[in-house]
């Protein structure tokens, strides 16, 4: 009888030292989450005790604590980025407005020649285009991200869509001096796609080759088992300073000049437009040649 009384009061001892560090284990914990709620601190939640329940309960709150520090990372890096395309932006939009509202007040001004006039108007009028060329830029980019974009996913021919886009920048080439390739089979190769879609990319694609392309540019069109690739191929300077990770990010520019003429949302235009039907678009570099990829579903 003594012994049992002896071994229920070791029992009774040890549970309620448990209990005590149990509830010290409690308040520790609770005293760090309010620690880390008032303020930015990399502590982490801890237990002294060998209780289960209490040491996966740490565990949970350190997971969901690393979760919490990696959404403000996150958040901080999207506010960086959107910040510095607001920049960019002001930026772009500014460049062709000041050059012509320059022009304007010299034509104001009366000091001007006949042979003057016209040439500053020429000018003025090219400054406007690019404003707008900008201004469509972004409201057709804000158009796609909210769905507002009909896409009609068809059979259609990709070869006849990619030589009507290349024809209409056959004088830009020209003009720039650049040496032109071509590989389009002669048969037809269908895809499923939306023509109008695959137009824009083509297009986009193509106007980013001649803004910051030199040189050389290469088009193929790559037949898969169930695929097709259109690599576009082109040589760029300074091709260290390209990030293709980041290259079809919206506003990414890796001309840190900026010319005023894009947004940087040709590429991420295109992406947008090659997901939501399906397809996906790749980049990667080769000494100095990039190499972008657009897939899309092959069909018979």
């Amino acid at each position: 009888m003594i012994i049992a009384i002896i071994l229920l009061s070791l029992a009774l001892i040890f549970c309620a030292a448990l209990a005590v560090l149990l509830k010290r284990d409690v308040r520790m914990l609770n005293h760090i989450l309010q620690k880390i709620e008032k303020s930015d601190t990399n502590m982490r939640a801890t237990t002294e005790t060998f209780d289960k329940d209490i040491s996966e309960l740490c565990n949970s709150v350190n997971d969901i604590l690393d979760k919490q520090k990696q959404i403000v990372i996150a958040s901080e890096k999207s506010n960086r980025e959107f910040r510095q395309a607001i920049t960019n932006i002001s930026h772009d939009l500014r460049t062709p407005l000041t050059s012509a509202i320059g022009y304007v007040q010299m034509l104001k001004s009366g000091n001007t020649t006949d042979v003057q006039k016209l040439e500053y108007l020429g000018i003025i009028e090219t400054r406007l285009k690019s404003l707008s060329n900008l201004m469509n830029e972004l409201f057709e980019y804000t158009q796609i991200i909210e769905g507002k974009i009909t896409q009609n996913v068809e059979k259609i021919n990709i070869c006849n869509v990619l030589r009507d886009t290349i024809s209409a920048y056959y004088n830009d080439f020209i003009t720039k001096n650049f040496n032109v390739e071509i590989n389009i089979p002669d048969a037809p190769v269908y895809v499923l796609c939306d023509a109008n879609s695959l137009k824009r990319i083509s297009q986009n694609l193509i106007q980013n080759v001649l803004v910051h392309g030199v040189e050389y540019f290469n088009m193929t069109v790559d037949i898969k088992n169930d695929g097709v690739c259109v690599i576009f191929k082109n040589k760029v300077l300074n091709i260290s300073e390209l990030d293709t990770d980041r290259l079809f990010d919206r506003f990414y520019t890796a001309d840190l000049s900026r010319n005023g003429s894009s947004t940087g949302l040709g590429l991420a235009i295109a992406k947008e437009l090659i997901f939501n039907i399906g397809g996906a678009i790749n980049a990667y570099t080769e000494n100095d040649i990039l190499n972008i990829c657009v897939i899309l579903k092959r069909t018979t």
